[in-house]
């Protein structure tokens, strides 16, 4: 059922107007439903909410058009977008009380050396070394052996299907045989289990799993970040990072467990899940909306009420940042495009945005320049500041 028909309106072209500032209300306020978000962003992506987003903060488009630079790309999206950036974060007085003296404009979008935005990117490695650059292959079965098939759908999914007659085990009846999964910086992917189970990978992560799930239990192992909706079933689904361990029965969470950071976040959108730290003495169940932040090292952990959407808005396309680090946005910005971020050199700010991953780097930029005032350049696919 649509929005439109749940809420028994269609809106005609003389009501539109105050359907997207009802739209743009119930957003702000956090009380839209998960299909009034979908059909938020689809707006958002069509830049059909530009003049209800400006109504929306109070605000003349054409005034304030006159007293705020300009960017240079004409999009429409972009300037949407901008301007979603500024209702999901409260930050209207960017415009309503902008300084006397304009910021200066930025020449990002003008960058011979712009870096445009990752993409489906992955490679599938095989037990025996073997491995498969996905996205060059061909749509169809990739691979066909034991059993187990693997196809590449036209999406761009990868998806394992098994025969009843297949083994969890190896042809020396030991351990199961573990296929890999991996995203380069700039990539991401997505792949369903043998029990139907969908994961999506973000950048510069691993996955490894066995191709058929043995009778007690269904384990994996990420590194990186990855978001899980796992299907219902008997066997404990068990996820495995460094420091932690999460187990499951049904239910949809991210997990961020890149290498090159502290900590292992763990958040939950629906279901239950349990998050059992390494050192087997400390356990926590999760109930939606909250999230467990791992210290690695020290084996600590701590239990956090958030908006768990948010944490999973990057596998429907957009980053989401709520008074996140610059330098954490920046590290998430540097994985997607796959540049370097001269780190050392951020102010100490902290970002309120939801951003579109499908931009190219410099658009991105500029996006991130509107809110934290911090000006940068690009060339040969490294970020600095502006001098």
């Amino acid at each position: 059922m649509s929005f439109y028909q749940k809420e028994g309106v269609r809106p005609s072209e003389m009501d539109k107007t105050e359907f997207y500032k009802l739209l743009i209300r119930r957003y702000k306020e956090k009380t839209a439903t998960d299909e009034e978000i979908e059909v938020f962003f689809q707006l958002i992506r069509e830049g059909k909410l530009e003049a209800s987003l400006m109504a929306e903060m109070g605000i003349d488009l054409d005034e304030a058009e006159s007293g705020v630079p300009r960017v240079r790309s004409r999009r429409p999206y972009y300037i949407a977008a901008a301007a979603m950036v500024l209702i999901a974060s409260g930050m209207a007085f960017l415009l309503m009380n902008r300084p006397s003296a304009p910021l200066p404009e930025s020449n990002l979008a003008l960058a011979p050396d712009d870096v445009p935005a990752g993409g489906n990117h992955a490679t599938l490695t095989l037990p025996d070394g073997s491995r498969i650059a996905l996205d060059e292959m061909g749509i169809g079965a990739l691979v066909e052996e034991a059993g187990v098939r693997i196809d590449k759908t036209e999406d761009g999914q990868l998806v394992y299907q098994v025969a009843p007659s297949a083994s969890a085990e190896t042809s020396h009846g030991s351990e199961p045989v573990l296929h890999e999964i991996s995203t380069p910086r700039g990539g991401q992917y997505q792949v369903v289990l043998p029990d139907g189970s969908r994961i999506w990978l973000n950048a510069d992560s691993r996955l490894r799993f066995p191709p058929v799930f043995a009778s007690r239990n269904r384990e994996v192992f990420l590194e990186g970040e990855g978001f899980f909706a796992v299907e219902h079933d008997d066997r404990p689904f068990i996820v495995h990072t460094d420091g932690q361990q999460i187990g499951v029965l049904g239910t949809e969470f991210n997990v961020r467990a890149h290498p090159d950071e502290p900590t292992v976040q763990t958040t939950l959108v629906r279901g239950s899940v349990r998050v059992d730290l390494k050192n087997g003495q400390s356990s926590y169940v999760l109930k939606p909306n909250q999230q467990s932040v791992v210290n690695r090292q020290a084996q600590t952990a701590r239990i956090e009420s958030v908006v768990a959407t948010e944490y999973a808005a990057w596998k429907d396309g957009y980053f989401t940042f709520r008074d996140t680090p610059l330098a954490t946005v920046m590290q998430d910005v540097a994985r997607w495009y796959d540049v370097a971020v001269d780190a050392g050199a951020l102010p100490d700010k902290r970002l309120y945005a939801v951003l579109p991953r499908d931009v190219s780097l410099a658009t991105l930029l500029e996006m991130i320049e509107l809110t934290s005032g911090v000006q940068f350049t690009l060339k040969e696919r490294r970020v600095s500041l502006e001098r």
